[in-house]
C-alpha cells in the first residue's frame, strides 16, 4: 500500500547517514507520491539535505538532551520541555509509516511517543519495552553479535526494512553543489595543485586507534604514491591534524609534500574534493562512505572490528583487504593490547594494491590476493552487486574459501529465502560440519509440537489451566535448550539469536494470539535449520516460496 508521510530516523554519524540514501531512493520508487523526513542528530543533519529524496531535513540534539538529563534534577524540567516540543511538532505532520534505523533506547522511545500505527525497526511497546520491528531490523541485530557470519551489508538491511529491497540501486548516492566544487579548486590552486593533479586521498584517523592503520605505514604508502608522481591529500577532521603533522614530518624527503586538509573542509567540500581524487584509502570510516556516494574508487583496509562484508564501501570495483586473523572481527568493545592485526596489512602490500587499483589492472590484483593470502591471514575482496542487486564483497586470487565464507554464503542464502522468497542454490562453498544444525532443527520441531499443544489447550472450553502451565514451563525449558545449544556451537548462533528476537517481537496479548505465533516461529527455525544442514552438505535443490512472510 503506497504511502504519503514518511519519517526515517537515524540517529548516527555521517557514515550512516550516507548509508541510507539507497533507501531513500527505494522508498520513492516504491511510494512516488510520499514525502520523506529525516530526523538526523544536529550535528550530522547537513549530510541529509544533499541527499537526493529527502524533502525535509528535522534536527534533534540528542546530545545536549543528554547533557540536561545528566546536569541534576535542576534540568530535567527543561528536558521535558525539549522532548515536548520534538513530539508535538512531529506528530503535527501525521507520519504513515516511520522507519527507525537509531538502535538507542532514546530513539526507540521518541517512536513511542509519536504514536504512529508502521514503525519498522527500534520501537517501544505499550508497556514501555523496547521491540524490533520487521525481520531484517531484527537480522541485523543478531548479526551484530554474531558479526563472523554476517551476510549482508548494512544498507540492505536498511533496504530490507523500508520493503524496497527489489528498488534497483548502483550505489550510495550525495548531490555535491557547484559552490564547494569551486572553493575546492580555489583552495588546490591556493596549494600550488594543478588541475591535471593525480591526487591520492589518505584518510589517516578513525573513530578509535584500535580502527587506525598506523601513522609509518600511511607514511611509507605516502612516499612511494608519491615517487610514482601522485600528489597526496590528507583528510580527515580537525581532532587528526596532529596525526597529518605526524605524517607529514615523516615524509619530509618525500618527491612532494602531503597536503593537509584535515578540519579544512566542509562536508560539501568534502564530497567536491574526493570526487577530484583518483582514489582513497581508509579505513571503515564516514569518509569511506563519502567516496562510495562520490563514485571515488576506494582501497579500504579493514582490520580489528572492522568487516566488508556488513559495513564494506556500497558500490562496484572498490577493493578492499581484510586482515582476517583467527580474532577477527573483535568485539567493539574490545580493548585489545595488541592490535597486531594492524601491522598484517603491511604498506608493501597495500602499495601494490593501490598501485593496480590506479592502474585498473585486474590480473595483478588477483596475483596480489593469492600472494597475500597463501603467505598470511589478509584476503583481498572486490565489492558490488549480486544478481539480486544486492551488495556483494567477491574474493579476488586463486585461494580455496574458508570455512567462514562458507557458512557466510550459506547464511544469505537461507535469509534471502526466507525473508525474500529467493529459491536455494545447490551449496555453498567448502563443506562444514552440518551436524549442528540437525540438532537444531530438531529441537525446532519439538517446539513446534509443543507450541501446537499449546494452541489446542487454549482453544478447549473450560481451558485446562493445569496442562496450558505444564506446557508452557516445556516451552520455557525448550527455549533455554535452544539458546545453549547457541553457545555450545557458533556456527548455529545466529539461528538461534534471530529466534531469540523473534520471540520477544511476537504480538498478542491473549493465549489464542500468541499460540499460532509460537507455532509459525518455531515453523521458521526449524526450516532455516534445514536449509543451512542442505547447502553445507550440497544436497540443497529445492524452489523455496514462504508464502507467509512478514515485514
Amino acid at each position: 500500500m503506497s504511502v504519503k508521510r514518511i519519517v526515517v530516523v537515524n540517529l548516527t554519524r555521517l557514515g550512516d547517514l550516507l548509508q541510507t540514501s539507497p533507501t531513500i531512493a527505494g522508498l520513492h520508487a516504491v511510494h512516488p507520491d510520499a514525502s520523506i523526513t529525516v530526523v538526523a542528530e544536529r550535528n550530522f543533519a547537513e549530510v541529509c539535505e544533499s541527499i537526493p529524496g529527502v524533502d525535509h531535513v528535522y534536527r534533534v540534539d540528542f546530545d545536549g538532551l543528554g547533557h540536561l538529563l545528566l546536569d541534576g534534577p535542576g534540568k530535567v524540567l527543561e528536558a521535558y520541555h525539549r522532548v515536548r516540543d520534538v513530539v508535538t511538532e512531529l506528530r503535527a505532520e501525521r507520519f504513515e509509516l516511520a522507519l527507525n534505523y537509531s538502535s538507542s533506547r532514546m530513539s526507540a522511545v521518541l517512536l513511542g511517543l509519536l504514536r504512529i500505527d508502521d514503525v519498522r525497526g527500534w520501537a517501544m511497546t505499550a508497556d514501555g519495552h523496547r521491540a524490533i520491528r520487521s525481520p531484517w531490523a531484527r537480522l541485523f541485530a543478531a548479526s551484530c553479535l554474531n558479526r563472523r557470519v554476517a551476510a549482508f551489508n548494512l544498507v540492505d538491511c536498511y533496504r530490507g526494512v523500508a520493503g524496497c529491497l527489489d528498488a534497483p540501486v548502483d550505489g550510495l548516492s550525495f548531490r555535491v553543489g557547484e559552490p564547494a566544487r569551486r572553493a575546492v579548486a580555489e583552495r588546490l590552486t591556493e596549494c600550488g595543485v594543478g588541475d591535471d593533479a593525480s591526487l591520492v586521498a589518505l584518510q589517516l584517523g578513525a573513530s578509535r586507534e584500535v580502527r587506525q592503520w598506523p601513522i609509518e605505514a600511511f607514511a611509507a604508502l605516502a612516499r612511494a604514491l608519491a615517487a610514482d608522481g601522485h600528489r597526496i591529500v590528507l583528510l580527515g577532521g580537525a581532532g587528526e591534524r596532529a596525526l597529518a603533522e605526524r605524517l607529514q614530518g615523516a615524509c619530509a624527503d618525500a618527491a612532494s609534500p602531503p597536503l593537509d586538509l584535515c578540519g579544512r573542509t566542509s562536508i560539501q567540500e568534502l564530497a567536491a574534493l574526493l570526487e577530484r581524487c583518483r582514489l582513497l584509502v581508509t579505513g571503515d570510516t564516514g569518509p569511506m562512505h563519502m567516496a562510495a556516494a562520490t563514485r571515488t574508487p576506494i582501497v579500504g583496509l579493514f582490520f580489528g572490528p572492522a568487516l566488508p562484508f556488513d559495513t564494506g564501501p556500497y558500490g562496484s570495483g572498490h577493493v578492499v583487504l581484510h586482515a582476517g586473523v583467527s580474532c577477527a572481527p573483535c568485539d567493539h568493545a574490545v580493548n585489545c593490547l595488541d592490535p597486531f592485526c594492524r601491522r598484517t596489512l603491511t604498506p608493501e602490500l597495500v602499495t601494490e594494491i593501490v598501485r593496480a587499483r590506479l592502474a585498473a589492472d585486474a590480473g595483478r590484483l588477483d596475483a596480489l590476493a593469492t600472494q597475500a593470502g597463501r603467505s598470511g591471514a589478509v584476503r583481498v575482496y572486490r565489492t558490488g552487486f549480486d544478481g539480486d542487486g544486492l551488495f556483494a564483497c567477491t574474493a579476488l586470487g586463486d585461494l580455496a574459501p574458508r570455512a567462514d565464507d562458507a557458512l557466510r554464503d550459506a547464511y544469505r542464502a537461507t535469509w534471502l529465502a526466507r525473508l525474500a522468497g529467493r529459491p536455494l542454490p545447490p551449496a555453498c562453498g567448502a563443506r562444514i560440519d552440518a551436524a549442528p544444525f540437525a540438532a537444531l532443527g530438531e529441537l525446532a520441531r519439538l517446539g513446534g509440537q509443543l507450541a501446537r499443544d499449546l494452541q489446542q489447550q487454549a482453544t478447549r472450553r473450560p481451558p485446562s489451566i493445569g496442562a496450558i502451565e505444564r506446557t508452557g514451563r516445556e516451552i520455557e525449558t525448550l527455549d533455554q535448550s535452544i539458546a545453549e545449544h547457541g553457545r555450545v556451537h557458533p556456527e548455529v548462533a545466529l539461528l538461534t539469536q534471530m529466534f531469540a528476537f523473534e520471540k520477544e517481537a511476537m504480538a498478542g496479548e491473549t493465549l489464542d494470539q500468541l499460540a499460532p505465533e509460537c507455532v509459525r516461529l518455531y515453523r521458521d527455525l526449524a526450516r532455516s535449520a534445514d536449509d543451512m544442514l542442505a547447502l553445507l552438505r550440497g544436497t540443497a535443490t529445492h524452489e523455496v516460496s514462504h508464502a507467509d512472510l512478514r515485514q
